[in-house]
């Protein structure tokens, strides 16, 4: 009886041996970057090392002797904003579970030795976990779910970033275009009011004509203050978003947007190719998958200890 159940023990390590997952050269981060390269045309990194900091560090120094566009905040941000690198930190921890989780459990060994009556005899004895073996093709698919779910939301983060950062972009070179208009319109609005205290003085205009243009004037330098504010809370978003802090807070921004085009697209089909690409959705579905083989996995636990 012994000698089946420990012939039928190795078979099944055995079996568990040949579905182990390895660890990928990449942490999983090819598919983040096939899935980034076919949307928005971008590179993405995983920074691990020292060497790979600096990399990103001088590709970004190189980015921020120029100024900055759209498409070029967008790669600075993806490459060194903080919060995505967590991001692809939990993908890489979420490989790790499924490395681990497709591991069969370590055997435990024991000797003993029995004297009694002038003799002794040594007993050794090889102690498997039968149902964490049993169990061990469930947790193996289990994992490999949580994983490609993590690598979806990593592709998810790294996305929502790319539209976070050219929304900021926008609104900041749009903030630094109001400040000018809005300077310009202070000055032709104070040489206004100026001009109509010395008509009044020649009876010109009457006082309330003077008043008008006195209160346009302090409108315009209360929008003017507002606007110059928002110009800087968005630009410290933008700054914010891409990483960037002491040294590169002085990057250049253009100081007004590029021309609407001509012609409005034509895109007839974008709201389903919307709907029908969206990482949302693939997260939610494999949510799914993995909660069912969760309750099945509950279920063969169950039925093993009865």
């Amino acid at each position: 009886m012994t000698h089946h159940f420990a012939r039928g023990l190795l078979v099944l390590i055995s079996l568990g041996l040949s579905g182990c997952a390895a660890f990928s050269p990449d942490s999983g981060m090819t598919a983040v970057s096939d899935l980034t390269s076919q949307t928005i045309n971008k590179d993405v990194a995983f920074v691990r090392t020292a060497e790979g900091a600096e990399a990103v560090n001088a590709t970004v120094r190189r980015l921020l002797a120029r100024t900055l566009t759209a498409e070029t905040a967008v790669q600075i941000a993806l490459l060194n904003n903080k919060g995505l690198q967590a991001a692809y930190n939990e993908l890489a921890l979420a490989e790790t579970e499924l490395v681990e989780q497709s591991l069969p459990p370590n055997p435990v060994f024991s000797v003993s030795r029995i004297t009694g009556n002038g003799a002794s005899e040594i007993e050794r004895q090889v102690v498997g976990d039968i149902l964490a073996l049993a169990t061990l093709p469930f947790r193996s698919e289990i994992a490999r779910d949580r994983f490609r779910q993590a690598q979806l939301r990593a592709a998810l983060a790294t996305l929502r970033l790319a539209a976070d950062v050219r929304r900021a972009y926008l609104r900041a070179v749009a903030g630094n275009e109001m400040v000018v208009l809005l300077t310009d319109a202070k000055a032709t609005a104070e040489s206004t009011a100026q001009l109509a205290v010395k008509l009044g003085e020649t009876g010109s205009i009457n006082k309330l004509d003077q008043a008008r243009e006195q209160v346009f004037y302090s409108e315009t330098t209360a929008d003017l203050a507002t606007a110059r504010q928002s110009t800087a809370s968005a630009r410290e978003r933008l700054a914010r978003l891409m990483g960037l802090w002491d040294g590169g807070l002085d990057f250049r921004l253009p100081d007004q947007l590029p021309p609407l085009p001509r012609r409005p697209q034509a895109l007839p089909s974008i709201e389903a190719d919307a709907v029908a690409h969206r990482i949302e959705r693939v997260c939610h579905a494999v949510a799914e998958v993995v909660l069912d083989l969760s309750e099945a996995m509950r279920c063969v636990v169950a039925v093993a200890k009865r």
